[in-house]
């Protein structure tokens, strides 16, 4: 097996264990984490936004040309994803991104049970979501093991919230916290296939897997600016309004620096 196929597995496997630290770590100090919780979505924001449009569209350009065909699947992957998140909560009441579902729920109390939110349902979400992390950082360690490490740095920041919202939500919906703490951290697995899918690709050339640089790209500039920026425009305190803009100029110098360290 190739050394960066190695790479990659390792970064899945520990983008995982980072998350599952975080949601135990919510089960046993929730006030805490919840604290800090804008300030990790901040930083997410930051390496999700310069990882795709600074490293992901250049390999991508870099890879396969500046051709029309590479924008189509870029504007496709975010209209995709769009329609997708957009049906998945029309139908089901769950969001596809739980993080601002689980603050909803947890500012009306646990009592008060999501009529329309199945725990079957919102685990199928995780677990597609999952699946194109998985197999965003697959695909960047194929070209560069460098821009690999920082999208496993993006997905792993970005990973926290939403296995933080799936578990909030999971309780809110009646699962006892043990079980919905395994749940939540179970439904990544789906990472460990979309590496697999990646890396049976890549046995046949890095042509094929270039093509899903744009893919990552566009998913991480959706979720950055769609899914999670949002969320911060809550925040009406001044200090905390600063320390969220911190955070984000700390998340895009992490994404800038960490490739121009000398053997990364």
């Amino acid at each position: 097996m190739h050394t960066r196929t190695i790479a990659s597995l390792i970064a899945v496997i520990g983008v995982q264990v980072f998350a599952a630290i975080a949601v135990m770590s919510l089960h046993r100090s929730e006030a805490w984490l919840r604290r800090a919780l804008p300030y990790v979505i901040s930083v997410a924001v930051g390496v999700l936004l310069a990882t795709g449009a600074v490293h992901l569209l250049p390999e991508a350009v870099e890879a396969l040309g500046n051709r029309s065909g590479l924008w189509i699947v870029l504007v496709a992957t975010m209209f995709g994803l769009y329609s997708f998140e957009r049906l998945f909560h029309a139908f089901s009441g769950v969001s596809a991104e739980p993080a601002a579902d689980a603050e909803e729920a947890h500012e009306r109390g646990h009592h008060h049970h999501h009529h329309a939110s199945r725990p079957a349902t919102l685990l199928l979400g995780s677990f597609m979501h999952s699946l194109v992390d998985g197999t965003g950082i697959a695909a960047a360690f194929a070209i560069d093991a460098r821009v690999g490490w920082v999208t496993a740095l993006a997905v792993g920041l970005h990973e926290v919230p939403h296995r933080l919202g799936d578990f909030a939500l999971l309780i809110h919906m009646g699962i006892a916290r043990g079980r919905a703490a395994m749940l939540a951290v179970g439904a990544g697995a789906s990472s460990l296939l979309g590496w697999a899918v990646v890396a049976a690709l890549g046995q046949g050339g890095s042509h094929q897997v270039a093509w899903l640089l744009p893919v990552s790209a566009g998913s991480f500039l959706y979720i950055s600016l769609v899914d999670l920026l949002p969320e911060l425009q809550h925040e009406r305190r001044p200090r905390a309004v600063l320390g969220q803009i911190v955070g984000l100029a700390v998340g895009i110098a992490l994404a800038l620096g960490l490739t121009h360290i000398p053997g990364a």
